[in-house]
């Protein structure tokens, strides 16, 4: 077994003092998931069932949308309650992961007490909270900062979360490709030894439904490319989940060194920022959304952010999106080039 520091067996007992004693706990995480959120959720969960919780609750306020994520869901059967079906009086202890209380990516109203975070994002000065927290913006995933606390707490790991937990790491560092530290590198040469693999084939290779393709093609007819950046707006979107999945999709588009997706869900413009070579995609993404009254962060090679939207001025908060960007990527003057139509322009 992995030795770790005497530091993070210290930063573990206090985990386990601030959650305990709990006749019911509540998980929670941003309010739309990918496999990194709910991956953490689901170790956290067996993690406090080790330590001897007697009921354990993960929710988010939104839902998944993104066909690996529900395959994720279902073949790892990682159970789940809507959180508009809770009480919170019903939990003696709250625990944020992958996110962090305050933000604009969490259901949770201000004032309601937190237990414990774990989480991997940009979250503003961490002197002196009133609340257990373990936040290292250095680390690619929070998958891996669980893996460490079941290791060091000495907790078996079946197959099925290692799996998740596999799975958290690699989407969320592209495949070790971004944002990495030794430390997710360790962590997912672990799993990788006890996961199910051939479960993780079905997670990746889940059958999808026509509205993905029609993404795909409105996502290529709307991209414009502003010199190496690349802008994708989508329109409304029927799931927060297909702005990072085009985003991610079409980043790897040749001259492209910047990607800018964005869509609208409900009352809010839903962007993600994808980078190569820079690494400033979270401090942008968090710019752009303070800039214009909404959220946001992430780390180096991916950010993402939500602006409030509203219908009857959809052309101008477009505008200032679109203007936002551009003053952030220093690209003001600069004329857009439908990719599909290079001859076309767009400002």
């Amino acid at each position: 077994m992995t030795r770790f520091p005497e530091s993070l067996a210290r930063r573990v007992d206090e985990f386990k003092r601030s959650v305990s004693p709990s006749a019911s706990t509540l998980i929670l995480t941003h309010d739309y998931p990918d496999p990194d959120c709910m991956a953490s959720a689901y170790g956290v969960a067996h993690l406090l069932s080790f330590w001897g919780a007697q009921h354990t609750v993960i929710s988010f306020g939104g839902f998944i949308g993104r066909a690996e994520n529900r395959a994720m869901i279902r073949f790892l059967n990682i159970r789940t309650v809507p959180y508009m079906l809770l009480e919170l009086k019903d939990f003696d202890r709250i625990v944020l992961v992958d996110c962090f209380p305050g933000r604009s990516n969490v259901s949770l109203p201000a004032g309601i007490p937190v237990h414990a975070v774990l989480d991997h994002h940009i979250a503003g000065p961490l002197a002196n909270l009133p609340f257990f927290h373990d936040v290292r913006q250095e680390i690619g995933a929070a998958s891996t900062i669980i893996t460490q606390y079941l290791r060091a707490a000495q907790c078996p790991i079946p197959e099925k979360l290692a799996t998740a937990l596999f799975y958290g790491i690699k989407t969320d560092t592209g495949d070790m490709g971004r944002d990495t530290s030794s430390e997710d590198l360790e962590c997912y040469k672990d799993m990788f030894e006890i996961m199910d693999h051939s479960l993780l084939a079905k997670i990746e290779n889940p059958d999808r439904d026509v509205a993905f393709f029609k993404m795909i093609h409105r996502a290529a007819q709307s991209m414009i490319a502003f010199g190496s950046l690349g802008y994708i707006p989508l329109g409304p979107v029927v799931s927060p989940d297909y702005v990072a999945e085009m985003a991610d999709l079409f980043h790897s588009l040749e001259k492209i060194d910047t990607t800018v997706c964005c869509g609208i869900f409900k009352k809010n413009i839903f962007f993600s920022i994808r980078a190569k070579n820079r690494d400033e995609a979270g401090n942008n993404a968090e710019k752009i959304a303070l800039a214009l009254g909404g959220g946001g962060g992430g780390h180096g090679k991916v950010g993402a952010g939500r602006i409030p939207f509203d219908k009857a001025h959809e052309a101008e908060i477009l505008s200032s999106f679109v203007d936002s960007f551009k003053a952030t990527f220093n690209i003001a003057g600069a004329e857009g080039v439908y990719i599909l139509e290079g001859d076309n322009t767009k400002g």
